[in-house]
């Protein structure tokens, strides 16, 4: 029975003789001396119970067996130096996994994403979509690596401030206020609304509930569990008007006219992930958003901050412009 715990060396001593034809040459290429090439290929040679290497005055060649097993373990030094490669790979991020919890448009983050497919190209990037609430627990639960989400809770110990976007109302072409620069929720207390059940769905109907709490009126509101994209198409065949961010006006789909909501109704948007993740494409991610945020709404928070940041979140919604 051939004895399997070999010295790596044996091998690459024999792989060298096989290459260059002479013991000789190959200590020289591998810096080593020549009894050691010469040594470490007879004890390869005990060792797996075969002859490896006819000797001459001319040099020395494979024999048939050696040449058979130098191949095999040519390569199988190939798979290993791939596997070597992949894990060192893994560890600086150039390749991996990175899943993502996205309870915002992903059009918000596309910059982001763009920059880090261009840097990280070997990185396989998952979307999963939901509530923030829910981006918030797969996030404490590891099932995701990072969440951009609405707003900010207890519960991760690291949250990046990305960005503040405006809120939009989306109408019908044919709403006598299409053609708007803006509206207020005040001229629109009487409309029927659509939102979405997932997504930023929850957190603008909290958002239009409280503001319009304010005017004295109770927001009528259709929650139906579709995407974006299908709120919109509702909006154009008269089922009412909804509320979302991301869109512009120079880019409205037809039948429905895209205009901004005018006072602070406003969504700031959060990168969420837990600090004890390890994952390298996590922190080539990070390395990138704290790059990316701009540098006067940027705001980093752990542990006890998040408490005073979510205080001041509630302070702002309490603002009588609506």
């Amino acid at each position: 029975m051939p004895d399997l715990s070999l010295d790596f060396r044996l091998f690459q001593y024999a792989l060298a003789a096989a290459e260059h034809g002479s013991f000789r040459r190959a200590a020289a290429a591998l810096n080593v001396e020549q009894s050691t090439v010469s040594r470490g290929v007879r004890s390869l040679e005990y060792r797996v119970g075969a002859e490896l290497f006819e000797r001459g005055h001319a040099g020395i060649r494979p024999t048939p067996a050696g040449e058979r097993f130098l191949e095999e373990a040519l390569l199988g030094f190939d798979h290993l130096r791939r596997a070597m490669q992949r894990i060192g790979a893994s560890q600086r991020g150039v390749h991996g996994q990175l899943t993502v919890a996205m309870s915002v448009p992903l059009i918000l983050a596309s910059e982001l994403f763009e920059r880090f497919r261009g840097e990280y190209p070997g990185i396989s990037t998952e979307f999963v979509e939901g509530t923030s609430s829910a981006s918030w627990a797969l996030t404490q639960q590891r099932n995701v690596d990072v969440a951009f989400v609405a707003n900010i809770r207890e519960g991760a110990p690291r949250t990046l401030q990305l960005q503040d976007e405006r809120m939009i109302a989306v109408l019908p072409k044919s709403h006598p206020l299409a053609a708007a620069g803006r509206v207020t929720l005040n001229d629109l207390r009487l409309e029927q609304f659509i939102l979405g059940e997932g997504g930023l769905g929850p957190h603008i109907e909290e958002h239009l509930v409280a503001r319009m709490a304010k005017l004295g009126v109770e927001l009528k509101v259709q929650r139906h569990r579709v995407d974006q994209r299908t709120l919109i198409d509702m909006v154009a065949m008269g089922f009412g008007v909804t509320v979302t961010v991301g869109s512009s006006p120079r880019t409205a789909p037809a039948g429905v006219a895209v205009v901004p909501l005018a006072g602070r109704n406003v969504v700031s948007i959060y990168a969420a992930w837990m600090e004890c993740n390890p994952n390298p494409a996590l922190k080539g991610l990070l390395d990138i958003m704290r790059r990316s945020a701009r540098p006067n709404g940027a705001n980093e928070l752990s542990g006890s901050l998040m408490n005073r940041a979510a205080a001041s979140a509630s302070a702002q919604n309490r603002d009588p412009l609506p």
